[in-house]
């Protein structure tokens, strides 16, 4: 019986199997049957190693593709480490200034200040009296923030002086007034109002420890207000308390602060579902999904354009209903937090003002010492936290670890890849031609 020839293609496999560098491989070829068994049985148990490997490899690029780090605080300072600092006059003393022009019964106007503050707080209110505050406002065709807005006074008139880092500053200039939850605020935004001022460069030239920022607020002299409130707020803070500030008192503010980044990675470090969306925060996806259920917008969230289908302002009866969630939202609210954290440390410490006469500090200069507010926000650079985000894992590192895989379980290495490229792309088609050609001979 005639042995039959090879075909080219079948020769080519062989050759290639004898001669190549991949380990175990040039064995397959071996004339001995249990040889060839042998080998394949290691090969097979090579590539599950391999496979594997890769496997875990793959799953630790995308779990944890990088590693929060401590960010230096020397290494660059920059104005955005101090929050926005705002002053507030209480709502009873903004609701004294303008109650007695929408009603004479003067019974009822020393029970409606307090009524306004417990439904902008969020506390219990009594309904009648709600209702009596909604119907004032309806008959004088006003809307809470434009009386309230008619009635606050400049920021310069409660705002005396102003000091950041050793500077005076006009606080006219400083401060603007802004709608806030609690009501109209005198606000400090640094990244604004700080980013062009010489004080910025002084601090990237030489480290300070502490951001310092003084203000003196004069309750009695110009405008009526008698009670002020305080807040400070980093961009990515959630929960924020106003903090009372009663007048005849200085008062020293030590914060510190600890930030995770804004990044889609920060979700997998953190182990929990965030948002990374710019600009969002939980406090406001909870308004805004209580609003849906009350039927309303807050009034006191700013000026907003009302598109087709966009909600009323609230009245004050709804707007209980919306206040009365809260920061927790409704329940059937479902609101991931956002991926990135600033947690606030604030220490509120405060003083008798009377004493002023003996200190040398010119923010005390001038000041009635019973109707002032002498305000000293200190931030501590040192006892902050800022942390980066450092990729641990990265295509390169990926395909670098890949490579040692293949190269230790299979012997794929550089020279190993280009038998295989030159296997596929030259030698197989020319073998696959001659073999076409030699059936057709045949």
């Amino acid at each position: 019986m005639e042995k039959l020839k090879p075909t080219p293609l079948s020769k080519a496999i062989r050759t290639f199997l004898q001669t190549t560098t991949l380990h175990g491989f040039k064995y397959l070829g071996s004339k001995f049957y249990i040889d060839r068994i042998g080998w394949f049985l290691c090969c097979c148990a090579s590539a599950s190693c391999a496979g594997l490997l890769c496997t875990v490899l793959w799953a630790r690029f995308l779990e944890v593709p990088a590693l929060l780090a401590l960010y230096d605080l020397k290494l660059e300072m920059s104005e955005h480490q101090l929050p926005v600092v705002a002053v507030c006059p209480t709502v009873e003393s903004i609701a004294e200034a303008f109650i007695d022009k929408l009603s004479h019964d003067k019974n009822l106007n020393k029970r409606l200040p307090l009524t306004l503050a417990h439904v902008l707080k969020g506390k219990p209110a009594a309904d009648d009296q709600i209702q009596i505050l909604d119907h004032l406002l309806t008959v004088n065709n006003v809307t809470l923030l434009d009386i309230m807005r008619a009635h606050m006074p400049p920021c310069h008139a409660v705002i005396k002086k102003c000091r950041w880092q050793n500077i005076y500053k006009s606080c006219d200039i400083l401060f603007d007034i802004e709608v806030t939850p609690w009501g109209l605020c005198c606000v400090l935004r640094p990244n604004k109002k700080l980013a062009n001022q010489g004080t910025s460069l002084q601090l990237r030239n030489g480290f300070q420890s502490t951001l310092r920022l003084d203000l003196a607020v004069q309750c009695f002299n110009d405008t009526n207000l008698y009670n002020f409130e305080f807040f400070t707020k980093y961009d990515g803070e959630e929960w924020i308390e106003p903090m009372q500030l009663a007048p005849g008192n200085t008062y020293m503010a030590q914060l510190r602060y600890t930030s995770i980044p804004e990044s889609t990675d920060t979700e997998r470090l953190i182990e929990e579902s965030c948002v990374s969306r710019k600009g969002y925060s939980r406090s406001d996806c909870l308004k805004r999904c209580s609003e849906k259920i009350c039927g309303c917008v807050d009034p006191l969230r700013g000026n907003r354009q009302l598109a087709d289908g966009d909600l009323l302002p609230c009245s004050l009866t709804e707007l209980k209903c919306l206040r009365s969630y809260g920061v927790k939202g409704h329940e059937t609210c479902n609101c991931a937090p956002s991926c990135k954290k600033v947690t606030a440390y604030t220490t509120l410490e405060s003083s008798p003002l009377n004493f002023n006469s003996y200190v040398i500090d010119p923010i005390y200069s001038g000041l009635n010492a019973t109707s002032s507010v002498v305000m000293h926000v200190r931030v501590n650079i040192n006892l902050s936290r800022i942390f980066t985000l450092n990729p641990t894992e990265t295509w390169f590192t990926l395909l670098s670890s890949l490579g040692g895989v293949f190269n230790m379980f299979l012997g794929v290495g550089l020279f190993s890849a280009l038998e295989l490229l030159y296997l596929f792309f030259i030698k197989l088609p020319n073998a696959m031609r001659r073999s076409s050609e030699f059936h057709y001979g045949n």
